[in-house]
């Protein structure tokens, strides 16, 4: 009897007892239930850097301030073909993709070269909204090495997108095979959270 009641004794600390501890070992020596992503899906610009107060042109001809919303940024270095078309289309969902914030949001192609007949009208019937930046007196150089996320990278071949906060500062990029899902996601919650813009 008294070695039963000793049994019973034992179980009923074990019920109790190991799933606390297993617990404890899952979580301090295994990688069980830790996150294995930041949550970003693009590559986060760490600290963000500041770009100039450039003036984006509209379709009419009238200019809008690059500071003062999100902006998707697509680097174009030559005439829009066939990829150029690509991310414009993907700029316009993402975009509209956002829903109720999609006033927040604008969509550049920042022309490298500045060649004004880089991107033609009729390429842009499509795209109502859609703006261009020709940074006009920036170095190739200085240009170049805003949007590098490494020494020797190409920022301007790697058909990636960029985002731009309301305060005029890189501060994510996304490569070409970035999920949108996951861009909509990050912008969602940028938008939802943030009080700028």
């Amino acid at each position: 009897m008294k070695r039963r009641n000793q049994t019973m004794l034992v179980l009923l600390i074990a019920v109790f007892a190991l799933p606390p501890l297993l617990s404890w070992y899952a979580f301090n020596y295994t990688d069980l239930g830790k996150q294995r992503s930041t949550g970003e899906h693009g590559t986060l610009i760490a600290p963000p850097r500041p770009l100039p107060a450039w003036d984006l042109l509209e379709q009419g001809g009238t200019t809008t301030p690059l500071h003062g919303k999100w902006t998707l940024v697509y680097p174009l270095n030559g005439k829009c073909r066939e990829a150029c078309l690509q991310n414009l289309y993907r700029m316009r969902q993402l975009r509209l993709a956002t829903g109720k914030y999609a006033d927040r949001v604008q969509r550049a192609v920042l022309v490298v070269n500045r060649d004004r007949n880089a991107v033609t009208v009729e390429q842009l019937q499509d795209y109502p909204g859609q703006l261009t930046l020709f940074p006009e007196n920036m170095d190739g150089d200085v240009l170049r090495s805003l949007f590098e996320l490494s020494a020797g990278d190409r920022p301007f071949a790697e058909e990636r997108l960029y985002l731009v906060d309301p305060l005029g500062n890189l501060m994510m990029s996304y490569a070409r095979t970035a999920d949108p899902k996951g861009i909509i996601k990050d912008l969602t919650r940028l938008l939802k959270y943030s009080r700028t813009g």
